[in-house]
């Protein structure tokens, strides 16, 4: 069995208001790393986090599940860090067992349904990491949905949560047009057949000045 350094170790809590995608997230992430060769998704069952009966047949997640991923890392004592991705439930019912979880969590990402942006237990997972003193991101989910908008998403969540929520990454298209990212700290674009992550994607440069007031300025075809 791999071992690691405790440095080179990584708790992540996967949180958000029930339906946002944090399986699905999870099962994106484990899939783009390489840990597993199939994509799974809710839909069909095959998630690696959601492996209960009651899980697959409600399409939801009661109770806490785990995986882990290696990930390129420049500063640790090997070439990867192992990231061990928490799965937690995001439904009311079962909201408790997530802030019982988030205990051991190094950091975490907090998922947002881009059609309907901050909600009721965003807040809450929110108030969690806080009295936890938890690192934590934003993930907007589903963008690729019908109806779903970016600028509602972010104006929802600087509404709750301040104007100091920035985004680190703009979408390239909307909606069903959704094609990827902007990756703007490094002004290129990953563009991809992707739901929620970009997977083979291949890196396309743009020019600064297509940014205006932290919002693509100029559409990009």
């Amino acid at each position: 069995m791999k071992t690691y350094l405790t440095k080179d170790i990584r708790n992540v809590g996967i949180v958000g208001h029930g339906g946002t995608g944090k399986t699905q997230l999870v099962s994106s992430l484990l899939f783009t790393a390489g840990m597993t060769p199939r994509w799974g998704k809710v839909a069909e069952g095959t998630t690696t986090t959601d492996w209960d009966e009651e899980e697959i047949g409600r399409k939801i997640s009661i109770q806490t599940g785990l995986a882990y991923a290696e990930w390129p890392c420049t500063l640790c004592s090997g070439d990867k860090v192992k990231i061990n991705l928490i799965d937690l439930p995001g439904y009311s019912t079962f909201i408790n067992e997530a802030k019982a979880s988030l205990i051991g969590a190094d950091a975490a990402l907090i998922a947002i349904d881009a059609h309907v942006g901050s909600q009721v237990t965003t807040e809450k997972v929110w108030d969690y990491c806080m009295e936890y003193d938890i690192p934590r991101a934003f993930v907007l989910t589903w963008m690729d949905r019908e109806l779903s908008s970016f600028d509602r998403a972010m104006d929802s969540l600087q509404q709750v949560f301040g104007r100091n929520v920035v985004a680190l990454q703009l979408p390239i298209g909307t909606d069903r047009g959704f094609r990827g990212v902007i990756a703007k700290p490094y002004e290129a674009a990953e563009l991809g057949k992707i739901v929620h992550d970009v997977i083979s994607a291949s890196h396309v440069n743009f020019p600064a000045e297509q940014y205006e007031n932290g919002r693509l300025a100029t559409r990009v075809a």
